[in-house]
């Protein structure tokens, strides 16, 4: 059954994921502006240790989820969650956090497989589940925030193959679902400055531009220079 439709016979509302690490002042800034008509806001914070999902909703228009994402079950309890609170997902953000840059010879693979995990497979794993629900109504727009590490002396081919990775995932998406009316977008940052107003204002002014984007001028992929 569709999850536009639920008890009391009464439509889904609009909501929004917000998913990544230090994104909490983004998600906030998104949650007390009524520039895409209050839309409800799902703070997710990605943690790979986070052996049960944990949900709380803080106000009318902000709800915090601890979840691990590339856990299937944990995902699947998530986005039950969202269509029994009578939501439905219109905008997704996901924010690519790369660990600061380390040499390869002195990388634990512990740690490059840590890498990957909280970049590369939670992006699939979150964009299968979203895609999904936004097929069902058949409009919906998929962000992807991806920011390079920090410049430092030497090339990290670790995190750029993870950052190349992500990239190419959502420009797959975009070929597959273009045409059925869902918007996926590839944002590039120079560096991710969560705590910042300014760069926190900037992001989320490029978000609404692209999710409000008539889709005769859909873009694929966008460079902000913040």
């Amino acid at each position: 059954m569709s999850n536009k439709l639920f008890r009391w016979g009464k439509k889904a509302t609009g909501c929004m994921l917000v998913v990544g690490s230090d994104i909490q002042q983004l998600s906030q800034s998104f949650a007390e502006t009524n520039l895409i008509d209050a839309l409800h806001v799902y703070h997710v914070v990605n943690d790979l240790n986070q052996e049960k999902i944990h949900i709380e909703k803080l106000h009318n228009q902000l709800t915090v989820v601890r979840i691990n994402l590339i856990d299937s079950h944990a995902l699947k309890k998530l986005l039950s969650h969202i269509t029994s609170s009578k939501h439905q997902i219109e905008l997704c953000i996901f924010q690519a956090c790369f660990s600061h840059a380390r040499e390869m010879d002195t990388l634990l693979s512990q740690e490059a497989e840590h890498e990957w995990n909280n970049n590369g497979l939670s992006a699939v794993s979150l964009s299968q589940g979203v895609m999904r629900e936004m097929l069902m109504q058949q409009r919906g727009t998929m962000i992807f925030l991806g920011s390079q590490p920090q410049t430092s002396a030497y090339y990290d081919p670790l995190s750029q193959s993870s950052f190349a990775a992500i990239r190419a995932l959502s420009q797959s998406l975009a070929r597959e679902f273009h045409p059925k009316g869902i918007h996926v977008c590839y944002c590039m940052l120079e560096q991710w400055q969560g705590h910042r107003e300014d760069f926190v204002n900037s992001v989320k002014k490029a978000c609404l531009h692209l999710h409000q984007q008539p889709n005769s001028t859909w873009s694929q992929e966008l460079s902000l220079g913040i």
